[in-house]
């Protein structure tokens, strides 16, 4: 529960850590390269491969009728597949491994669960040890010949927050005791969640700060977030790689905001290795972006010798799978825009400064902002600029019929969120405000929660089971936050196999 003063609070964090031999876990991507068993299955799942030309390992040809349902208990991964051998279809279960090896080294041999598992799917042959295969139709498929790109590649493109899919009638082990709660016990939940997550991020950022200090580190934040989901480490890298610092060295103090728009897009596009237009339609390009891309092109010629060495190049940049509206050209120029909009006092100065502005005090309330002021805040990394790329999305692409904002009131909220809460929070603390930690809690708890995306339609099926009452518990951003995290750290901990997770008597025994 919040105290009076709306505080940010740790219980969530208490609990789960008494249910983890590991301490919460903020989504991050792997910090080694390895490829986990979660990257086969959604392969399966989503047949990225070269499916006309499948065969077994004894040569037969194969033919995925139906990959099954993905499996969220014990026993093999989809249940229910249907594949054609040599003409001949066969229904039964789909095991999935990293190595054909692992069905040994898992305890599947003699373990009654795979009895009806027709087809072996792994990625690598390995050292080809005989197994103890179900009796009936059993067939093996090796992966590696079959991808659409290299494993490490997948692994990298592959967004697991979007995996599992749910067939009509699969919920979570957890749905049963969250359904028994009243809508007041489980709004508590997720608001404890909600600050869990907070704390998380909170850890992320505290030390860089220390070293790089305030700005520095929520510009690369911010950046981060505009590559989400896909191109978070490029855009990183490139905040990283030029820092504020180094841009107000490079750039010119002279110049007018319009003219600094150009040199840092230049600075910032030839830094991310994306500056070679060449390749564009020129034919279709008015008089006036023609002199835009050349004028790019000359800036960064002149800037190229005495920029800071970067590794991006325009392989490391990814377009798959995701809206052209957020494609790197356009947030690319958007983070210019927003350098220079905040170039005098800096981003996160400016955001304190009208943050502090906005605080009202209610004597029974505590400090709060209004609803109309908390959405003018997050709207605050909006860009709605007369630029290039708010009418296209690539370069030298078809122009589109009116302009578009380079950051949309979406992704300015998902940045707040993300990015501005955490770190506005360690500045309240380290300045022991009450007044401004009080009031990022109630900009947290204002908004109608989290886009309603992919995976939050997933985790609203999954945990709450899509029942409306316990969705409307669900009232503002900290709580779609928490129902988040509550799937990180239970879910995502457990591969999704309700059997092995904790969850259930967590709510039981704190909540219930």
């Amino acid at each position: 529960m919040n105290t009076p003063q709306q505080l940010f609070t740790d219980t969530y964090l208490k609990i789960t850590h008494l249910f983890h031999d590991s301490q919460v876990k903020e989504e991050q991507e792997q910090a080694e390269i390895r490829v986990p068993e979660k990257t086969i299955r959604c392969i399966w799942n989503d047949q990225i491969l070269n499916t006309g030309s499948l065969k077994t390992l004894e040569g037969e040809s194969l033919e995925v009728i139906f990959t099954g349902y993905w499996n969220f208990g014990s026993g093999p991964d989809f249940k229910s597949g249907a594949i054609r051998v040599n003409g001949k279809v066969y229904e039964g279960d789909i095991e999935l491994h990293v190595y054909k090896s692992d069905w040994n080294s898992h305890g599947h041999s003699g373990n009654s669960n795979y009895d009806k598992v027709i087809l072996h799917v792994f990625l690598w042959k390995g050292k080809d040890k005989p197994i103890e295969r179900p009796e009936g139709p059993y067939f093996e498929l090796e992966l590696k010949s079959y991808l659409t790109k290299g494993i490490l590649e997948l692994n990298d493109e592959l967004d697991f927050d979007n995996y599992p899919i749910l067939n009509a009638h699969n919920y979570g082990a957890c749905h049963k005791p969250l359904s028994r709660l009243s809508k007041e016990k489980l709004a508590d939940l997720l608001n404890a969640a909600g600050d869990a997550r907070v704390f998380t991020k909170m850890e992320r950022f505290h030390n860089p700060i220390l070293i790089k200090g305030y700005e520095q580190i929520f510009y690369e934040g911010v950046a981060e977030a505009l590559g989400y989901p896909i191109n978070k480490r490029p855009f990183q890298e490139l905040a990283q790689t030029l820092s504020l610092e180094i841009l107000a060295k490079l750039v010119p103090e002279s110049l007018s905001p319009e003219e600094r728009i150009l040199h840092i897009q230049a600075l910032m596009f030839g830094i991310a290795g994306l500056i070679e237009f060449k390749k564009m339609d020129r034919a279709s390009l008015s008089k006036e972006d023609e002199a835009y891309f050349n004028k790019l092109t000359q800036l960064w010629k002149s800037y190229e010798a005495k920029a800071p060495v970067s590794y991006l190049s325009a392989n490391t940049w990814k377009f798959g799978g995701i809206r052209p509206a957020n494609f790197p050209y356009r947030r690319i120029a958007a983070l210019a825009h927003l350098v220079v909009r905040h170039r005098e006092k800096g981003m996160f100065a400016n955001y304190i400064e009208q943050f502090k502005a906005a605080i009202s005090h209610d004597e029974d309330k505590g400090y709060l902002l209004a609803k109309r002021t908390a959405k003018k805040i997050y709207e605050y990394f909006c860009v709605d600029a007369p630029d290039y790329w708010a009418k296209h999305y690539s370069p030298g692409g078809k122009t589109l019929s009116s302009q578009q904002q380079l950051i949309g009131p979406a992704r300015s909220r998902e940045i707040t969120i993300n990015i501005v809460i955490p770190i506005g929070l360690i500045y309240a603390r380290s300045c022991r405000s009450v007044e401004l930690e009080s009031s990022l809690n109630s900009l947290f708890q204002s908004g109608k929660g989290t886009s309603d995306n992919k995976l939050m339609r997933f985790v609203k099926h999954y945990i709450f089971g899509n029942k409306k009452d316990m969705i409307e518990a669900m009232t503002n951003n900290k709580q779609a936050q928490g129902l988040m995290q509550v799937y990180q750290d239970y879910c995502t901990q457990n591969e999704n196999n309700c059997l092995k997770c904790q969850f259930p008597d967590v709510v039981n025994r704190y909540f219930g």
